[in-house]
């Protein structure tokens, strides 16, 4: 009777055995997920496939992250996940509403420095002649200062105007 037990053991025991090792030879063992994010979507796409993972599209948040990339991901960056697994992503908007700084009066390479460390684009410079500004001297900007936006636009003056004619 023992003997039987002994062999009806390690029959169930291989069965066992042989089921896990085709369980993980078919599935292709685990992979851990990557980070995506600050990729954009193309990007994110070919990471994945690379790794045998497959992309889903979980929607889009304001973020600060840049716009059109990856704020965020699920499962997260580490995860170990079976080959073939869809990772969710959630795509930036960008940030919603940022306060602007007043950079008047600063030279225009101060002012720089300062929207890059907020995340401000700067959206486009318009140089003028100036009595009352030295060159490269912020007089104005749009938005006005402690209104909100995503890009702000400067004036720059370029000092006295030399031509006699002007």
């Amino acid at each position: 009777m023992r003997r039987v037990l002994y062999i009806a053991g390690a029959i169930f025991g291989g069965f066992l055995a042989g089921y896990f090792s085709l369980t993980i030879f078919v599935s292709g063992g685990t992979i851990e997920v990557p980070d995506l994010r600050g990729k954009d979507i193309v990007q994110a796409n070919q990471i994945l496939k690379e790794k045998g993972l497959y992309i889903r599209i979980d929607g889009e948040e304001y973020s600060e992250i840049p716009a059109g990339t990856v704020s965020r991901q699920i499962p997260p960056a580490g995860t170990k996940v079976k080959k073939g697994r869809e990772i969710g992503v959630v795509i930036s908007k960008g940030l919603r509403f940022t306060t602007l700084p007043d950079v008047r009066g600063l030279s225009y390479e101060e002012a720089e420095k300062i929207l890059n460390e907020k995340g401000i684009p700067v959206e486009k410079i318009i140089k003028i002649h100036s009595e009352m500004y030295p060159e490269n001297t912020v007089i104005a900007q749009s938005p006005e200062p402690e209104e909100g936006g995503k890009a702000i636009k400067l004036i720059v003056s370029l000092g006295k105007n030399e031509d006699e004619n002007y």
